[in-house]
């Protein structure tokens, strides 16, 4: 987050959900998976593997620092795969080579942001449920149930289609090993497989960032919906919350549809782009849910 005036309106564990420590924890995730798998179908020696899946521990890397010399690089990746060539190479040095290996910075940081939008929007969503468990019990304000009901269908429709791995690089052309490899991690990973290369199947993605921007949309109408039954002098902050977060969420589901026409292989500068509206969404929908569940709480 940029600023105090963002900050204040986000509970710690929504600054957290996307803050440098899950970050870096994610994209070591994917590069432990990665290498085990490579090394599962004989692309990378079994030693090396259990080298580079031993080292991706959170706790062994200052993640504070790589996020920050990430500004100097453009890309996320980069001084996170620096790091941890660095630090493999302190324990058997002769895996340095099969670390990162056949992946494009591209992959591991779209694979990591599908990995940490899965676990944002199960604990956004499980948020929202609440919401809908205490409505129908209270029996107040039914007519706000249905919509959420139809976010957490499209969601799940959605995030099946959308939520999956990426390894359209290099990988992607080691015909049946490449297939094998980028299964297993999904597996491991407990994301899907794609049906089709990255740079024809945006659609579904920006179909599940629509969904999300929807979702923050009726939050933002029941926030409403709630601060008509309550005294100006007593509005309730998580309802607050929500309608700050509804006014931001249009404005980056337009960033992301912008982003369609790009090319596979997209110019700096467009890639950060999408990841800042993309990660700003998120926080979005998950700041309004976590708002008026501890409203609806106290109510």
């Amino acid at each position: 987050m940029s600023s105090v005036f963002d900050d204040f309106l986000h509970a710690p564990e929504v600054l957290e959900s996307f803050g440098a420590q899950r970050l870096v924890a994610a994209m070591l995730q994917v590069e432990s998976a990665l290498a085990q798998a490579q090394a599962d179908h004989g692309l990378i020696p079994v030693e090396a593997a259990r080298s580079i899946a031993g080292t991706c521990k959170v706790e062994l890397f200052d993640a504070p620092k790589i996020v920050r010399d990430s500004a100097s690089s453009g890309s996320l990746a980069q001084p996170l795969v620096k790091s941890l060539r660095e630090t493999v190479g302190l324990f058997n040095p002769s895996a340095v080579p099969f670390v990162h290996f056949e992946c494009t910075r591209q992959d591991l940081v779209d694979t990591t942001m599908a990995l940490m939008t899965q676990r944002a929007l199960a604990v956004t969503c499980a948020y929202v449920q609440n919401c809908v468990d205490r409505l129908e019990r209270t029996s107040t304000h039914l007519a706000s149930v249905a919509p959420l009901r139809r976010s957490l269908q499209r969601l799940e429709h959605s995030g099946a289609d959308a939520l999956a791995v990426q390894l359209g690089g290099t990988i992607a052309g080691m015909a049946a090993q490449g297939a094998a490899v980028q299964a297993q991690v999904a597996a491991t990973l407990g994301l899907a497989v794609p049906c089709a290369p990255w740079d024809v199947q945006r659609d579904a993605w920006l179909a599940l960032g629509c969904d999300v921007a929807l979702l923050v949309g009726s939050l933002g109408t029941l926030a409403r919906t709630l601060l008509s039954d309550t005294p100006e002098d007593s509005s309730p902050a998580g309802c607050l919350i929500a309608l700050a977060m509804a006014r931001r969420a249009p404005q980056r589901a337009a960033g992301l549809l912008s982003s369609m026409p790009h090319a596979h292989e997209r110019n700096l500068g467009f890639w950060q782009a999408d990841q800042s509206d993309w990660t700003q969404l998120l926080m979005s929908a998950h700041a309004s849910a976590w708002g008026l569940a501890q409203t609806l709480q106290k109510s």
